[in-house]
């Protein structure tokens, strides 16, 4: 099976926004002050009410708005099933005051012309901390007439004598909000008759209150002269410009341990050429079978064990639940991994073997495309003098009479036929960020060899005798780099000791390595490659040379 390694630098830009964070109280929970329930980038923190929350059982509208927030019970009545819909709310037993020492306050003072607000110290109120820009909505009972504040806390500071915590106005600190009602209708808000900055509705209402907040700012929602109910919250990270860079395209199947593919070349050329980072998403395309089935992906080499994807939840023999991610392929098309660092660090260790991932599993799965989700473009625009190292990709021949060690050094000892190659895939990639290709040699060669880029019409000729050869780039299209070989006009060993693209912006000059005098008697080839005498008539290459042969 040939697999096509393909890099396209920025393949597609995508609108992608995270998966919803849902963060809820628990009925047979006693919740303390300072109590924290946390998802993945959010977390939602108790103030200090003194006496401690209490938790009960509120009964919503049945397909409200509310429904995200509580549980599903099918109850049977003299008229057959019913569904009911319940969720669990914390509620302090104070309400918020200001003095932290004495429990005293009204709990917030922005009246206007304030330059500063105090925040409750005490009583019912709630702290949310978001690792990343996104979506609140917090479920919330909040009784009539009793004004409601939420407040941008991120650079609240404690008075001189530590009593209060106070934040600068002016209002942009009442952070921006909307409330809605169990169904989703946004309520009218009134201002709070002390004018203090908050709102007021005219009815005790059960809904959400939906705010957008920043990652590491800190915010405070509570009511004034009341205990705020609260069911929790859903958060929603900010949809992000993920660049998706397609790293692999072809086909292969997993299934069982007859087909276990490797994926990604070895030592890990392809996630390097995007600078892949941590966190950045690996993303593998998947053909949906017919059958129930499982994968497990491990690092490239049969090391370390990463994830297991299924279809449906999996379980051992003994009943218990097997560790597994539940992937639906019929309509999402693909599973996704998170880079780690451990995983970077064995990616770019080069074994000689293997691949940077490997697949084993059951069900028929038919892998069609890797990529990589990342803020930024992954490709690495080089610097002028940058030098990147690739002789790690130099793994096959073209001759099968031809061989290929590679030392302890990383240097490769290539024994060649004549026209043979000593070759590197890559399937399709853009060079027209470097200047030149350069292959170093332990000692000078004592054949003609040359440097042929497949894909482009870049290609030199280098003479007897050089340690050094480089192929220049300047006037050539090298936004499809298919493969590179190291040829040798006759049989011989060479030892390659680096093999690197060089970016110099400044301009280059053929810097070739060849001696000073011509060699009458150095073979002589036409422009086929084909070895020729001193009788050829036309074009013909001597000692790297091109010339009219008459």
């Amino acid at each position: 099976m040939k697999k096509l390694f393909t890099l396209i630098a920025v393949a597609a830009m995508t609108l992608t926004a995270g998966a919803q964070e849902v963060g809820l109280f628990d009925y047979n929970t006693t919740y303390e002050d300072g109590q924290v329930i946390s998802t993945a980038n959010a977390k939602l923190t108790l103030g200090d009410d003194m006496k401690g929350w209490k938790t009960s059982a509120t009964k919503i509208t049945e397909g409200g708005f509310l429904n995200d927030f509580g549980l599903t019970v099918t109850v049977t009545t003299d008229d057959g099933p019913k569904d009911q819909f319940s969720a669990i709310t914390v509620t302090g037993q104070n309400n918020p005051k200001d003095q932290a020492a004495s429990g005293k306050g009204s709990g917030i003072n922005c009246a206007d012309g304030k330059t500063s607000a105090r925040l409750p110290r005490n009583g019912t109120y709630y702290i949310f901390n978001p690792t990343a820009d996104g979506k609140v909505q917090a479920g919330i009972i909040l009784n009539a007439d009793k004004a409601f504040y939420l407040i941008d806390a991120t650079n609240a500071t404690l008075s001189e004598d530590e009593q209060y915590l106070e934040v600068a106005l002016p209002e942009s600190n009442l952070h921006n909000y909307v409330i809605k009602d169990a169904e989703g209708n946004e309520v009218e808000l009134a201002d709070d008759a002390d004018e203090k900055g908050g709102k007021v509705v005219s009815e005790k209402l059960t809904g959400v209150v939906e705010f957008n907040v920043e990652a590491g700012k800190t915010y405070y929602f509570f009511c004034a002269g009341s205990k705020l109910g609260c069911f929790g919250y859903i958060f929603t990270p900010a949809a992000q410009n993920l660049y998706e860079t397609v790293l692999w395209e072809g086909s292969a199947v997993v299934n069982g341990w007859a087909d276990q593919p490797g994926f990604l070349s070895d030592g890990g050329q392809e996630l390097k050429a995007v600078n892949a980072q941590v966190g950045d998403v690996i993303r593998f395309y998947m053909n949906a079978p017919t059958t129930e089935w499982q994968i497990e992906l491990f690092e490239g080499h049969w090391g370390p064990f990463y994830v297991r994807w299924s279809e449906v939840p999996l379980y051992n023999e003994d009943g218990s639940e097997r560790e597994s991610v539940i992937v639906d392929l019929t309509n999402k098309g693909y599973a996704e991994i998170a880079l780690t660092e451990a995983m970077i660090e064995s990616a770019y260790t080069k074994q000689y073997w293997g691949n940077v991932f490997l697949m084993n599993g059951d069900g028929n799965v038919n892998v069609t495309k890797i990529s990589i989700m990342q803020e930024n473009p992954g490709s690495v625009e080089p610097t002028d003098g940058d030098k990147e190292s690739i002789i790690g990709n130099f793994t096959y021949n073209w001759n099968e009479n031809e061989s290929m060690t590679v030392n302890e050094d990383g240097s490769i000892t290539y024994n060649s036929v004549g026209w043979g190659g000593l070759a590197a895939w890559y399937g399709g990639v853009d060079w027209s960020a470097y200047d030149k290709l350069v292959m170093e040699f332990a000692e000078p060669t004592t054949v003609n060899t040359q440097i042929l880029v497949g894909g482009t019409d870049a290609s030199v000729w280098g003479d007897t005798g050089i340690t050094k050869l480089e192929c220049l780039f300047l006037g050539c299209d090298m936004t499809n780099v298919e493969q590179v070989a190291l040829q040798t006009a006759d049989p011989t060993t060479l030892t390659v000791t680096d093999i690197y693209l060089v970016k110099n912006a400044n301009g280059i000059e053929q810097t070739v390595s060849v001696k000073n005098e011509f060699n009458a008697n150095a073979p002589i080839y036409n422009l086929a490659g084909v070895r020729v005498n001193k009788d050829y008539k036309g074009i013909v290459i001597q000692n790297g040379r091109k010339f009219i042969q008459k």
